[in-house]
């Protein structure tokens, strides 16, 4: 029985699928056998008539029966359509067949997504199954991806986990935001073929046209009333004379529904996608207005896919948009900008990276100033379109042999990501992030985009590395995907303080927790001072960051090795004199005479140990402080400064609250004791910092990656610096060995001294 269980929806869920699929294949051959037709017309018009009867017969023998029990009308007009498309055939009349054809088509889809509809009202769930395949898509390119909303809005009606109301939403969403988008297409494809004089091609798009519209018409019909529905179609039905008064009707139309969350992401792809325009084509030009080359035709290239794609998330939006003035004066803006990228395409006149970064920082603040503040809001899933085009770029450039040009598209892709979704992946998905990084930088298998660029890999090596990107980039959408409440941000923030924060803590508890006895108290101070001049470093960074993110975030990783390194540099030295000086001399009241003239007898060395603590409080907190910036950084633009503030409060609470209790704790207990269980507290915290700097000198390439045979746990590298890899491993083990040696050596070699001076004053 327990077999049964799980056999029984998985024999319902195959028989949903091929239900669906006898209805969407035979419509791909009826689209296929017309197509065919199409071209048959001028080599062989006989075949060509018999192509359409074949696509004829398909419609009548599997698609008019289904279709006339929910939409007689539509099954009727299609059956005409393609007795039309015969006869146009029969007289060899290509434009007549191309208008009947697309008729036929569009008319089936009209038919199908009314079906659809009122099979989702029903609650019709194995209906809905039937009819949804039997769609068209919004065209997928570099920035837009094929849209699933419809299904998933079907899959949670079938779960229980969305009512009938929201469900509708989502398939009316999805699916008439791709049909209004070959509307869009096919007004533009008609417009040039009348100016190309292609009488076939105008042909079909005006009867494309016409028929996505139709789709489009109950939604004109309850946004602008009955009689504006009445006077579109006439538009419509007078094409291509009537081209102008047609794009002119659909002007501030959208029929898809577009949720809070989505019209925020589109704002967001549109400002982003805005602000690259001006780095790739800085990138392709060299020179001052007047004397301006194109070096790069590449980054031009670049700079018109990244202001066209801002152009089309800014058309998504314009519709919504109430000030009809300010939404043509973008418009022009975007024209103007297109206009300039276009010369520097031909080399005719370029402007200067000067002048385009002036027209983008005007169109930023016009764009601003038009989108509502709740669509201003940074979505952070809407960054996931960014980093895609990012590294597609990329790609495109290392399989030109630009390799130069390639790394920095990396390292854009990666800043995009390390401003924005890695903020929420690193608390909640840590194994996800330690994905995206080995991708990015220098992952074994598949080899990462960093280590490819460096070694200039073959096109396939790209090509897998970029899927597997893609398939991360996918699972981190969906984990974005949710709406985020202010609450789940402000914890976010806190959780993110508490843990950087807490390492930091701990190197100072540590190392302090032995300099409380008044001769050494002293020495706390420049430690103190150092974490001091951090915090307001810190604080400076988040100030300059909030205009120049982008600039500081693309060497994040190598800025945050650097201090790294510098730190347990540090650390080594401080703890070494530490152990030699402090402890051992604290331990033996016999040598007390010995530790003041050592701790205080020369100026230099005391300047030195003093100036060394000063760096050692300084790195152990900036170095945490940079990464948390750029965390916080991306959560104030995704859900605003207060919310972010209030989880960077608790945090701080919580880490001073641990460094409170620490030295509560060390105050208590017996020195020795205090000085056994503070040398173990240092250890532990040196081991975490040298797993995690070598974590990142992997990352950015400055060490070797040798996998460990065994793997393991985020937590593991999230809260102990343990990484599944030999150097970071065995680099653990010699720093901790290096410290215990230390110990011991430095035992050892008071213990002989204190045995021959005790040996010596026995024999005298």
């Amino acid at each position: 029985m327990t077999g049964l269980r799980w056999v029984l929806p998985l024999l319902l869920a195959v028989t949903g699928v091929a239900s669906a699929a006898d209805l969407a294949a035979p419509a791909q051959t009826l689209r296929a056998r017309l197509a065919d037709a199409q071209v048959e017309l001028i080599l062989d018009p006989g075949h060509a008539v018999t192509l359409a009867r074949e696509a004829q017969a398909t419609f009548g023998r599997d698609l008019a029966p289904e279709l006339g029990k929910v939409d007689p009308g539509a099954a009727r007009q299609v059956a005409a359509d393609l007795n039309a498309a015969v006869r146009a055939a029969g007289q060899d009349d290509e434009p007549g067949f191309a208008a009947a054809r697309t008729r036929a088509w569009t008319g089936l889809l009209g038919g199908t997504y009314r079906a659809l509809e009122s099979a989702v009202r029903k609650n019709d769930v194995a209906e809905a199954r039937r009819w949804l395949p039997l769609r068209e898509y919004r065209p997928a390119n570099r920035f837009t991806h094929l849209n699933a909303d419809a299904t998933e809005a079907v899959e949670a009606l079938a779960r229980g986990q969305a009512g009938v109301d929201a469900a509708l939403l989502g398939v009316r969403a999805d699916l008439l935001d791709g049909y209004q988008t070959r509307l869009k297409d096919a007004l533009t494809g008609l417009r040039d073929a009348q100016t190309q004089g292609y009488r076939i091609r105008a042909a079909e798009q005006t009867a494309l046209a016409r028929g996505y519209f139709e789709i489009l018409a109950p939604a004109y019909r309850e946004q602008r009333g009955e009689k504006a529905l009445e006077s579109a179609r006439r538009a419509f039905a007078a094409l291509p004379g009537s081209l102008k008064e047609v794009t002119g009707l659909m002007n501030g139309f959208r029929a898809a529904p577009l949720s809070e969350r989505e019209r925020a992401r589109r704002a967001s792809q549109a400002l982003r996608y805005l602000r690259l325009v001006p780095v790739e084509y800085g990138r392709g030009v060299t020179g001052n207005a007047g004397q301006v080359v194109v070096k790069r035709d590449l980054e031009i290239t670049e700079a018109r896919t990244f202001l066209t794609a801002a152009g089309g998330a800014f058309d998504d939006l314009a519709p919504l948009l109430g000030d009809r003035a300010g939404t043509d004066a973008a418009r022009g803006a975007f024209a103007m900008l297109a206009a300039d990228l276009d010369r520097a395409a031909r080399k005719e006149n370029a402007p200067s990276a000067a002048q385009v970064q002036q027209g983008v920082d005007a169109l930023s603040a016009q764009l601003s100033a038009l989108f509502p503040a709740a669509w201003k809001r940074h979505d952070a899933s809407g960054d996931i379109d960014v980093i895609r085009s990012q590294v597609a770029a990329a790609v495109r450039a290392a399989g030109a042999g630009n390799y130069d040009l390639a790394e920095s598209g990396r390292l854009d892709a990666y800043a995009t990501l390390e401003g924005g979704p890695e903020a929420r992946i690193a608390v909640f998905a840590p194994d996800l992030k330690l994905r995206l990084e080995d991708l990015f930088w220098n992952g074994e298998e598949p080899k990462g985009l960093a280590r490819l660029i460096r070694e200039h890999g073959d096109a396939k090596a790209f090509g897998q590395t970029q899927a597997a990107l893609e398939s991360a980039l996918n699972d981190t959408a969906k984990l974005l995907g949710t709406d985020v409440a202010p609450a789940a941000v402000a914890t976010n923030a806190g959780v993110i303080v508490f843990r950087e924060g807490l390492e930091a803590v701990l190197i100072l508890a540590a190392l302090m927790g032995s300099l409380r006895r008044e001769n050494v108290r002293h020495l706390r101070r420049p430690m103190w001072l150092g974490a001091a001049l951090a915090l307001g470093a810190s604080v400076l960074t988040w100030l300059v960051m909030q205009g120049t993110l982008g600039l500081f975030a693309r060497f994040g990783e190598k800025l945050s090795a650097v201090v790294s390194v510098v730190a347990i540099g540090v650390l080594l030295v401080i703890m070494n004199w530490f152990f030699h000086n402090v402890y051992w001399t604290d331990r033996m009241a016999a040598f007390q005479q010995q530790k003041h003239q050592l701790m205080g007898g020369r100026v230099k060395g005391q300047s030195a140990q003093v100036l060394g603590l000063v760096v050692l409080g300084f790195t152990s907190i900036y170095r945490e402080g940079f990464e948390t910036v750029l965390f916080l950084q991306s959560l104030v633009l995704q859900s605003g400064t207060g919310v972010v503030l209030a989880g960077t409060g608790l945090g701080l609470a919580a880490v001073l609250g641990v460094g409170v209790l620490v030295f509560a704790l060390q105050a208590k207990l017996p020195m020795k004791k205090l000085l056994v269980w503070t040398g173990g507290m240092i250890c532990a915290v040196l081991f975490v910092m040298v797993g995690n700097t070598v974590h990142t000198l992997q990352l950015v390439g400055w060490l070797p990656v040798h996998a460990l045979p065994v793997s393991l746990p985020a937590w593991a590298g999230l809260w102990g610096g343990l990484y599944a890899t030999w150097e970071g491993v065995v680099l653990q083990v010699f720093a901790v060995v290096a410290v215990m040696g230390s110990y011991f050596l430095a035992e050892g070699l008071k213990e002989r001294q204190l045995h021959r001076k005790l040996t010596a004053a026995a024999s005298r």
